[in-house]
């Protein structure tokens, strides 16, 4: 185990960029350990190239970060590397629960597995497993809290059947707003206010701070969660990246967990009916410096607790030993 007080990282990813649309991520990790150690300490390598690194540079902490899934995802030499350099190798998986059943690929070489889901962690046969949710990166997704919008409602994400059984239900509504939803497979012929078309995460902020109300779905699809069937808990990383950027959130309720990270009704709005969501827009809209305060104080509280500083912060203190929540 790694000697402490850790002083070099690497960070480096759980499957091939070429197969991985989060790569960019990996960096909004590197420069959260950036922040606390100081990004001479940190580095950032593609699963690939890691080893060999680990070999030159001697890191203390090695964080393996992203999708195990792809069948190109192979840990042995990895292990191997930090066998000999000394260090101390760490997962940080974040597409749990939906790729669950891939996690028999780390369970034997981490030395300790963080998941982004809370739920889904608790089902790790691993001694050393945590929750550890996804975060929002500072510089690539804060924006200006603005008055001025150019859009109603804005939805951005891939049309998941459940996504698109929601938006069909609320069409009623958002048809009546300057509505927007992006991302893919949208059925455009029933959705006029939808496109098929992908945002980059700057664009996506932008968007995100362009509209009085953002909408907020999660997903149901499930690559490889057949054996335990298990169901999300924890929001995913636009919740924290659209606080970022000063968005007013309605969130669509499937579970309270979000009441940790947002406080309901002053950072964050909840509904779980189309008459709740029909009500709650309305008030928003109708009083537009109340929703621009939501979105305020989601990025004050974003600020405060989910940047990427603050889960590198709980990862080093959890490999260190000094987290009382171990």
């Amino acid at each position: 185990m790694a000697a402490q007080p850790i002083s070099r990282v690497l960070i480096s990813s759980a499957s091939p960029d070429h197969a991985n649309r989060n790569a960019a991520m990996r960096g909004y990790v590197a420069a959260g350990f950036g922040e606390i150690l100081g990004s001479a300490a940190v580095g950032n390598l593609p699963l690939h190239l890691a080893p060999a690194a680990i070999a030159r540079d001697g890191p203390e902490l090695v964080v393996c970060f992203g999708s195990c899934m792809p069948d190109a995802s192979g840990f042995a030499q990895l292990r191997h590397a930090c066998d000999r350099a000394g260090a101390t190798l760490a997962f940080w998986l974040h597409d749990d629960p939906y790729e669950f059943d891939f996690r028999y690929k780390v369970l034997d070489v981490a030395d300790f597995v963080f998941s982004n889901d809370r739920w889904a962690a608790l089902h790790y046969e691993h001694p050393r497993a945590a929750h550890l949710p996804m975060a929002a990166s500072r510089t690539a997704h804060w924006r200006p809290v603005r008055t001025d919008k150019s859009m109603d409602v804005f939805f951005c994400g891939v049309a998941f059947e459940n996504r698109k059984r929601l938006a069909a239900d609320l069409a009623r509504v958002l048809a009546r707003h300057r509505t927007r939803f992006l991302g893919d497979g949208w059925p455009v012929e029933r959705l006029p206010f939808a496109e098929n078309r992908r945002l980059g995460n700057a664009e996506l902020a932008d968007h995100y701070a362009g509209a009085r109300v953002t909408l907020n779905m999660g997903r149901d699809l499930d690559l490889a969660n057949r054996r335990y069937q298990l169901c999300p808990s924890t929001p995913g990383p636009r919740t924290f990246e659209a606080a970022m950027a000063g968005a007013a959130q309605m969130f669509f309720v499937e579970g309270l967990e979000i009441a940790d990270y947002f406080e309901p009704d002053r950072e964050i709005v909840l509904f779980d009916s189309v008459r709740e969501f029909e009500q709650r827009l309305t008030e928003l809209l109708d009083a537009p410096e109340r929703a621009a305060a939501i979105g305020a104080a989601a990025q004050r509280r974003a600020l405060a607790e989910h940047c990427y500083a603050h889960r590198a912060r709980r990862i080093l203190d959890t490999v260190g030993g000094t987290d009382p929540a171990r």
